[in-house]
């Protein structure tokens, strides 16, 4: 069992002959072979749907199976009052038309009419229906071909890491770091919204007293997995390894224990006192539990929700300088990314020097230091009353380029929402519009299946504002 369902019906018209028997069986054949690589599970209502009547016990069959995603395959042109009983279930809908073999023969009935099948009821749907607010996905072709795979892969990811969100569970300890007031949420909208449990009232004295209570015993046997796959760990003290160990273990456990899938952790003033967490983070997020810094729950939410989509890790970054002169950004942190970010130099665990006055630094903690290997990557978060996406990608580029130690890479080739953006205009569109200052990141462009379930959640996304030299209003 996989956790996600999909449910296929086919439909049809008995005076339609065409080619309706193979057709329906090649299509389970095929779906059934893409199961296993995208993880769900078939079920194949057993009789062709003709009447209004047949169609009500289809309904019921795919809601008794508790169906996720439904399949209504047009075999044939059928008749209007199928989909007024099929389009009604709790499942998100997709209409799929078949191409035509042959155009032989002295009228449509000895073919199959798909497409128009399906075109009349998607315009049901859309007006017919329209109260109803139904969102249906259209598809054509044979499961076997690109087109069809193509959209019906990026419909199962992103329908599959909605339903992981609302079966979810998060937490934020010890508060948002203070004066980060743009990170402020409401839960109560974003459980609404997303269906997602949130909690935000854990202190961080329950980490601080767990990492404290472990034995030595217990503390080496955690060293002996944090301490490796580094490229350099030349000034980590045993005494450093050692706190940063028993905090690491302490998020661990209070996430297993209370069944948190991501936390947002208060990692300034309070545990600064010991250590930095930004190394601690980034092995939570090498190892599936994201983790979002300075107490950025909703950042969090938007980590989870693309390591959903591309089961990897993630990381959440500062935009902290642009280049128009090579139209680059550069997005840094502390050192809170995983070790699979690095680029050929690796990864190296060392000290965050932060000026104390004028005169002196001091010495506060493990960080992960390293530049971005070349590869895609994909900003998003959700924003406003989580009712709102921001979403951009662009490519580690590939060459030498200044840059603070941290986590950090600079990023060319800008698009929002899949459009080529300069970087001015993104400048301008961040500050105009009000975008926090944090940016939920993945490797990997999975901007299509972000925008698919954007749609199928009915968020709006942050639309570009070009740069002008007056001012301009948010809305």
């Amino acid at each position: 069992m996989n956790g996600f369902k999909i449910g296929l019906i086919g439909v049809t018209q008995a005076n339609f002959q065409g080619n309706k028997h193979h057709i329906f069986e090649q299509s389970v054949k095929s779906l059934n072979q893409m199961a296993e690589e995208l993880k769900y599970d078939l079920y194949v209502y057993p009789n062709f749907v003709i009447t209004g009547e047949e169609a009500v016990k289809a309904k019921k069959a795919v809601e008794a199976e508790k169906v996720d995603f439904l399949l209504i395959q047009s075999t044939t042109f059928a008749a209007g009052e199928i989909i007024i009983q099929l389009a009604r279930t709790d499942a998100y809908l997709g209409l799929w038309a078949i191409p035509e073999t042959s155009f032989k023969g002295s009228n449509f009935v000895d073919s199959t009419n798909s497409f128009c099948g399906v075109n009349m009821y998607g315009s049901i749907i859309a007006n017919y229906l329209k109260e109803y607010s139904i969102k249906y996905k259209w598809f054509y072709g044979y499961a076997d071909n690109e087109l069809f795979h193509r959209r019906f892969k990026i419909s199962v990811k992103a329908l599959t890491a909605i339903k992981k969100l609302k079966n979810s569970k998060v937490a934020l300890i010890g508060g948002i770091a203070p004066g980060f007031n743009d990170l402020y949420f409401d839960e109560r909208v974003g459980q609404k919204r997303l269906g997602i449990e949130i909690q935000r009232n854990h202190e961080f004295s329950e980490i601080q007293q767990r990492a404290h209570s472990y034995s030595t015993s217990e503390v080496e046997a955690v060293l002996g997995t944090i301490n490796c796959g580094y490229a350099c760990c030349s000034d980590a003290s045993s005494e450093g390894m050692e706190i940063h160990a028993r905090y690491y273990k302490a998020y661990l456990d209070f996430s297993r224990e209370y069944g948190y899938d991501a936390l947002g952790v208060s990692c300034w003033p309070k545990i600064q006192e010991e250590c930095l967490a930004c190394s601690i983070i980034g092995k939570l997020n090498r190892n599936g539990i994201p983790a979002a810094c300075e107490g950025d729950l909703p950042g969090a939410v938007s980590m989870l929700f693309q390591k959903y989509i591309a089961e990897q890790s993630t990381t959440l970054m500062d935009l902290s300088g642009m280049d128009e002169e090579d139209q680059t950004v550069l997005m840094w942190h502390c050192g809170p990314s995983p070790e699979d970010y690095a680029d050929s130099r690796g990864t190296a665990l060392t000290y965050s020097y932060q000026p104390t006055d004028p005169e002196n630094v001091k010495k506060v903690g493990l960080i992960h230091d390293m530049v971005f290997k070349p590869q895609p990557v994909t900003f998003m978060r959700f924003t406003g009353e989580w009712d709102r996406m921001f979403l951009l990608d662009g490519k580690v580029i590939d060459r030498p380029k200044d840059s603070p130690n941290g986590s950090r890479g600079w990023i060319g080739n800008l698009r929002l929402n899949r459009r080529e953006i300069s970087v001015r205009n993104l400048m301008n569109t961040i500050l105009v519009q009000g975008f926090q200052h944090h940016y939920p990141m993945m490797a990997g462009d999975i901007t299509e299946e972000l925008m698919e379930a954007a749609a199928w959640l009915d968020l709006k996304m942050m639309e570009e504002v070009s740069y002008e030299n007056y001012l301009q209003n948010r809305g």
